[in-house]
Formats: structure tokens, sequence, C-alpha cells
């Protein structure tokens, strides 16, 4: 019965080295410790006493009698795939991907979890594994199943082309400067190696602001200008951080007694990370860190912080609304008044495609200055409001095997 086969397939595992050899080792033992009969009525006592739990939102609860069902009856792929579904949207990737690998073992035609695994080691940059489940996953006669295995297969295939664009565009109204603020970034990259840690980039940045001017008493409230710089990028595999280093130079499209040249020379090092964790019933919390210097600011070391919490909410078959809790950190080394602030607020991005990194979204922040002044003193007082509203697009571009041109391909990145 299933019992034997799985034994058969637990045996087979413990065999060979690896991360699933004690697993199985330990499946094998559960299997010889109860006969059938007992183990039976043992793992659906537990398994309804877990179902139960969810209900109930106690998922440590669940977890737990979810786990003692799986020793009693280690046969029963249904309950190692949902204990690898719980560890997935607790965010613990490394968790879900070990225990669905225990259901393909038992289960090697199940194309569905094949798919999920194959998300999972995306996810985690495990390329190889990655590849090797959405080809498993491909193979389903389901098209609902078949086909983003096929899509995700021809994703990553993609990456093994050495060159790159990334692009970001952005376009902001604040409220409280009466201002509006329109940045670009992109980078032309080559990354001699897919699977290395390092890029070799071309970036060609720029902001304008409408508020701005310069003359004899310049107001600036954005420095608007446009950068050309060569970069490296260091990102080592599994590694959601990134740090890259360039050297430029940049065009003032504004003359002040700081800038009187209408070019300088420009450089800067970033540190860059990026983190998402998925809740129950569509909550989620992200967290996004920049820290750096910065030549072109009077040598700044500048570090935001940027966390949010809230609901997806789903508004249409393609489109999402999203509310959410901020809270921003700023801090800097030169001690300038306006790098060292906290805002706090609320939000609502509207995706109007959740195919594409198109945002829309509109903040009410209130913001505390630290207290720090530099060369500057505060002229504004100790805390603020403000209503921003953003447009925002990010989208990386790579070659796809079977096109002769550059086709957009998806990925979770914000664009603050």
């Amino acid at each position: 019965g299933d019992r034997a086969a799985a034994a058969d397939e637990f045996a087979l595992a413990a065999r060979e080295p690896g991360e699933l050899q004690e697993q199985a080792r330990a499946a094998l033992r559960g299997l010889e410790e109860d006969p059938p009969e007992a183990a039976g009525i043992r793992r659906d006592a537990l398994l309804n006493q877990g179902y139960e739990l969810l209900r109930r939102d106690d998922a440590a609860a669940a977890r737990e009698k979810f786990q003692m069902a799986l020793r009693a009856d280690p046969g029963k792929s249904l309950i190692a795939k949902q204990l690898g579904y719980m560890s997935a949207a607790d965010g613990d990737m490394k968790e879900a991907a070990a225990r669905l690998e225990g259901v393909r073992l038992l289960e090697p035609r199940d194309h569905r979890t094949a798919l999920e695994l194959g998300y999972i080691y995306d996810s985690l940059h495990e390329e190889a594994a990655a590849r090797r489940s959405f080809a498993a996953a491909a193979e389903s006669p389901d098209p609902a199943i078949g086909g983003p295995a096929r899509k995700a297969l021809e994703r990553i295939l993609s990456r093994t082309d050495p060159l790159y664009l990334d692009l970001e565009a952005a376009a902001l109204s604040s409220s409280r400067f009466a201002n509006k603020v329109f940045s670009f970034d992109a980078k032309a990259g080559w990354k001699p190696d897919h699977a290395g840690p390092l890029a070799i980039y071309a970036a060609v940045r720029g902001t304008r602001d409408t508020r701005s001017r310069s003359g004899e008493v310049p107001e600036i409230y954005s420095d608007d200008a446009v950068s050309f710089a060569p970069g490296l990028r260091l990102q080592p595999k599994g590694w959601s951080a990134s740090l890259t280093a360039e050297w430029g130079l940049t065009v003032n499209l504004l003359r002040t007694s700081e800038r009187p040249n209408r070019t300088q020379t420009d450089g800067r090092v970033v540190l860059s990370d990026y983190r998402y964790w998925p809740g129950p019933k569509r909550l989620f919390a992200d967290a996004g860190l920049n820290a750096g210097w910065y030549g072109r600011y009077r040598d700044n070391v500048i570090a935001t912080l940027r966390v949010r919490g809230g609901l997806r909410i789903p508004a249409g078959r393609s489109s999402q609304l999203t509310a959410y809790v901020p809270a921003y950190f700023h801090k800097d080394s030169n001690r300038d008044f306006y790098n060292n602030i906290v805002e706090a607020g609320v939000g609502l991005e509207f995706q109007p495609l959740t195919t594409a990194n198109l945002s829309v979204r509109a903040e009410y922040l209130r913001g505390w200055y630290a207290g720090i002044e530099g060369r500057d003193p505060n002229p504004y007082g100790p805390r603020y409001d403000e209503v921003r509203a953003t447009v925002a697009y990010y989208a990386h571009f790579s070659r796809r095997p079977a096109a002769a041109g550059f086709e957009p391909t998806r990925r979770r990145r914000p664009v603050w």
C-alpha cells in the first residue's frame, strides 16, 4: 500500500548522502514504530486537531499537531505538503523546500508541488534546483500548471544571458512644498558569469523638480542633476543584499555657490537590501535599506530604512490594492537636518497590473526632525505633516533565448 511504497522511497533516500538523508531515516523509523491501523487513527485525530487550530488562527499550535501527525504516518504526503505551505507562509523558505522535497519523494508525479518548489527555490536564488523543479512541473498536462512552469523556466533560462537592462522611473508630488519631483535610473549591465556575484554596468540617472531655482538667492528643494557613471555590482548567490560602486560625471542642472560648475566628478558606494514577509489572510510586511557613501554630498554617509506592514486586497482579475502603515528612518554622518528625520503614517497603493511593477501610491505622513543641525540650521520647526502622491515603475529586461531583442522579466521589487 501507500506505507510500503513510502518505505521504499525513504529507503532509497536514506542511502544517499545529502540534506534529505536524515529526514528519510527518521521517516523510516516512524514507519516501523506503529502498526498501520494505529498510525492511521492517530494521524487522522492529529490532522483534525491541526485543521481546527488553523481555523482559530493558531498557526503555531496547528504546526505542532501536523508535525505529530507526520511522525505518526511519515508516508502521508498531504501532511508534509501542509507543513511546507505553512513554512512558506511564515517566510521560512528553506524549511518549506525541505518539506516539499519530501512530498516529491512520495509523489514524483505531483506537478503542482513541483511548481511551488520551483517558486520557492527561485526566491532562495537556488537556480539549478528551481530549474529542475520547473522542468518537472512543465510536464503536467494541466495548462494551469504546465503553462506557468514553462514561463518560469524560460525566465530562469533568460538569466544565463550576460546582458541586462534595469529601468526605474518615478513622479512624486509633495503637498508640503507644493513641489513635483521627476526621477529616472537606468543601468545597462553585463554579468560575465550568471551564477557569479559580479556584474559590470553603465548607469544613467537624473532628477528634476518644479520648484528649485538658481540665481542670486537660490532655492533648492531637490538635487537637480543628470549623472553618467560606470559601476560594479556585487551580490553573492543566495543573498538579497547587493553592494554597488560607481565613479563618473554629473551634469548640474542648477548652478549654486556650492555647485558653480556645469559638470563635476561624482562617486558613490551603496549597500541595498529588500525583504518581504507574507503573512496570513493577505497580510504582509516588507523592509528596504539603502546605506552608502556619496561623494557629491560632501562625502556624506546616508542611510535610509523603510518599513511597511499592511494588507493586500484583490481589485479585479489582474489588479491589486494595498493598504499599509509605513515608517521611514533617515540618518547621515554630516548631521544635515533634512537627513535626520523619522516619518510615519498611512498609505494606499494601487497596481493596475500585478504582472508589472507599476504602482500609484498616496501617503499621509507625519515627520519629526531629530534635532540634529550641522552646517545649516533647521528653519521648519520640529515636525511636519505631508501628503505624497507617487507614480512609480520598475522593469528588468533580458534577452530570452528564443527572442531577438530584449523583453521584460517580472521581478518582485519595490520602487520607493
